[in-house]
């Protein structure tokens, strides 16, 4: 049976608060920490996030490309669901320090015409930025406003946002510096 947003939204939720399947699956991350160099915390976040996703019965990639236009947006993972083979969520887990709210906008941006260019199929769009604790969010909320409300492309074209068709996930992921490793402490919604 294919998940709703309702019940996709609740799963992350749930996960998100408890860390349960990253603490059992993926412990590199919550207890033995991993070294903050080249793409290592990168690499391991959105390999849980597309784990996850298995998990919960979907089929699941990393860096999936999606045709944009005449280029490529490649989301850091991606889920279908078995029964209609649809995208079913589409997401990024990207690096954040403090004044990159930008960086964010433009993932949101790029979710979001993933988004339109796969007929509005994937249902729920996930951001995750992840960051050292301590690290100031604020204006974050720009990526939520673009991927709701909409933004003028680079052509200056109006590209509507997900409105109420679809969900935005914004979590946090907050990781804590022991030694030389991070390892992540939790993720707010």
């Amino acid at each position: 049976m294919t998940m709703t947003v309702a019940q996709i939204q609740s799963a992350l939720s749930r996960e998100f608060t408890t860390l349960e399947f990253a603490r059992s699956e993926f412990p590199m991350l919550t207890a033995w920490g991993v070294r903050d160099e080249s793409v290592g915390v990168h690499s391991l976040g959105f390999n849980y996030l597309a784990a996850l996703g298995r998990h919960l019965g979907f089929w699941a990639a990393t860096e999936f490309p999606i045709r944009v236009g005449n280029t490529f947006v490649r989301p850091d993972f991606v889920w279908w669901s078995k029964e209609d083979q649809k995208v079913k969520l589409i997401g990024e887990f990207e690096r954040f320090e403090s004044g990159q709210q930008t960086k964010l906008v433009d993932k949101a941006k790029n979710l979001i015409l993933s988004y339109e260019s796969l007929n509005h199929d994937p249902h729920v769009m996930v951001l995750v930025p992840w960051t050292l604790a301590g690290t100031n969010l604020v204006g974050n909320e720009t990526a939520r406003s673009v991927a709701y409300n909409g933004f003028r492309g680079p052509d200056g074209r109006m590209i509507s946002g997900i409105g109420t068709d679809a969900s935005f996930v914004l979590a946090h992921a907050i990781f804590g510096r022991t030694s030389e490793h991070v390892r992540l402490l939790e993720v707010q919604l």
